[in-house]
C-alpha cells in the first residue's frame, strides 16, 4: 500500500511537473517565418507578463479604420536584459514593430524589433530601437555588457 501511495505521488508530481513544458509553444506553431510584417502604429499599452509579454498598438488601415495589434515578446526578464525599461514606451509614442504574422490571420504578430519613431507627435531624427532580437548589441545595453564577437 505504502509503495502504491508513493508511486502515485511521485506520478502525480511529474505530471503536474510537466504541464507547463507542454503548455508552453514553439515560435512555428504560432507564427509564419514566410509572411513578415513591418507594422507602424501609435502604441496603446505594454504587458509585462510571462511567458511572453506583449506590445499593444493601434494600426490605421487603408480605408482609414483603424485595429489594435499585439505584438509578441520576450518575458520581461529578457526585455530588461537587453536595455528595454517600462518607461521607454508612452501610449501615444509611433512605433514600427517589424517581425512575423499569426498563422490564424488575427492582428497578433512576433516581434523582432520595435522602434519608437516619434514621441509627443515629433518625428525622432534618429529612431529609438528598444527590442532587437537576434542583435549582438541593442540599443539601451551598456557598453561591455555582452560578449565581443571576433
Amino acid at each position: 500500500m505504502k509503495t502504491t501511495l508513493t508511486a502515485t505521488a511521485l506520478g502525480v508530481a511529474l505530471l503536474l511537473g510537466a504541464a507547463p513544458t507542454l503548455a508552453h509553444h514553439a515560435f512555428s506553431a504560432e507564427f509564419d517565418n514566410q509572411r513578415p510584417l513591418d507594422m507602424r502604429g501609435v502604441f496603446v499599452k505594454m504587458d509585462w507578463v510571462n511567458p511572453h509579454s506583449w506590445v499593444h498598438f493601434e494600426v490605421t488601415l487603408p480605408d482609414g479604420s483603424t485595429a489594435v495589434w499585439e505584438a509578441e515578446t520576450p518575458p520581461p526578464n529578457q526585455l530588461i536584459r537587453q536595455g528595454w525599461r517600462r518607461t521607454d514606451l508612452g501610449v501615444g509614442d509611433e512605433i514600427v514593430v517589424r517581425g512575423y504574422a499569426a498563422k490564424n490571420g488575427t492582428t497578433r504578430m512576433w516581434a523582432q524589433n520595435v522602434t519608437i519613431v516619434a514621441q509627443n507627435g515629433q518625428e525622432l531624427a534618429e529612431p529609438r530601437r528598444v527590442l532587437n532580437m537576434f542583435s549582438q548589441n541593442p540599443e539601451g545595453v551598456p557598453e561591455g555588457l555582452l560578449p565581443e564577437r571576433d
